[in-house]
């Protein structure tokens, strides 16, 4: 079938894909690295590992309290277990993951594939935009939005390593490679300086997590059209969470906007929100992302974003406005 078709590593392009790529290769090479799966593995890029490695695939089924379970079991006996289904599904395993992972600080890394808004035709159901409100907040639990391949990679890596539980929120569509400097590597804890101004100080700050990373470079182009000098801050590393690279951004700009792919209540602009505001960082904060009182509608990926006003225009647009709310 079609949708089994093993793409290119070299020529994946989309997350998902890669992903499916990068896992393969752990599975390779550390044998206590298992793949397990909630019957989407032609959707998630499991299917790759499944092909060249199907002893190492767990089918649990569409089962996703018991993908849980068993990845619990999984890493009980010794496996670093990557169960992997649509991120939207988190909410059914919610329990699952508090008591029978998290609590006990095992040893499990979740996949959530198909995150926020990129989902292509999978429906308005298969859409995740507030899950983040729930998975920041259990103990024990990293949680990583990596925004382009090398740096899913190294977070998968970086997961790996780790001991402990570990989320990976994953967009399905294609993404760059790279979106940082070269030589740039992916920490849990930290974020990274995309762009910066040449003097200390800058008008106004991007501070972005996963997809977003590409629309916040778009956004300060045209805003150093328009004369504004722009910082951008990428944080992967949503729990633990930067918070050293936000004071030295909310210090050394007029104003910030946060951009993600996620409502605006729960994720990247509360934790920056709760953080400042809690420090005594005094600066206009505007965000970016879905409306927490609406559930995801379905179309194309452009037509979305133009909904939710989340296109480098409509950034700028905040920018802007923010800028001129802190004089």
């Amino acid at each position: 079938m079609a949708q089994f078709t093993i793409p290119a590593f070299d020529n994946a392009g989309e997350m998902r894909y890669q992903m499916g790529h990068k896992l393969l290769s752990m599975v390779k090479e550390n044998p206590a690295v298992m793949a397990v799966d909630a019957d989407l593995r032609s959707s998630t890029g499991l299917h790759i590992v499944d092909h060249f490695y199907p002893d190492r695939v767990v089918k649990v089924g569409i089962a996703e309290q018991n993908l849980m379970a068993v990845s619990a079991g999984l890493s009980q006996e010794g496996f670093i277990p990557f169960p992997c289904t649509f991120d939207a599904f988190c909410r059914r395993f919610m329990d699952q993951l508090y008591v029978s992972v998290c609590y006990s600080n095992l040893n499990v890394k979740i996949i959530g594939s198909y995150a926020g808004l990129f989902t292509g035709k999978a429906g308005a159901t298969h859409q995740s935009d507030k899950e983040l409100s729930l998975l920041l907040r259990i103990p024990n639990l990293t949680v990583i939005e990596p925004g382009f391949n090398m740096e899913m990679e190294q977070a998968m890596d970086a997961a790996a390593a780790m001991q402990g539980p570990c989320y990976l929120r994953l967009v399905r569509c294609k993404v760059n490679y790279n979106e940082a400097h070269d030589g740039y590597q992916f920490k849990i804890g930290k974020g990274v300086t995309i762009e910066a101004p040449s003097q200390n100080r800058a008008d106004i700050g991007l501070l972005c997590t996963g997809f977003m990373v590409r629309t916040a470079k778009y956004a300060a182009k045209k805003l150093r059209d328009l004369g504004y000098s722009v910082r951008i801050d990428h944080h992967p590393s949503l729990k633990p969470f930067d918070t050293e690279l936000l004071d030295i951004m909310a210090d050394s700009v007029s104003a910030m906007v946060t951009l993600e792919n996620h409502c605006t209540s729960g994720g990247l602009f509360s934790l920056v929100a709760e953080h400042c505001i809690s420090h005594g960082k005094y600066l206009p904060v505007l965000p970016i992302g879905t409306d927490p009182g609406d559930f995801i509608h379905t179309g194309h990926e452009n037509d979305l974003m133009h909904r939710y006003k989340m296109t480098s225009d409509d950034v700028v647009a905040r920018a802007v406005e923010a800028v001129k709310a802190a004089k």
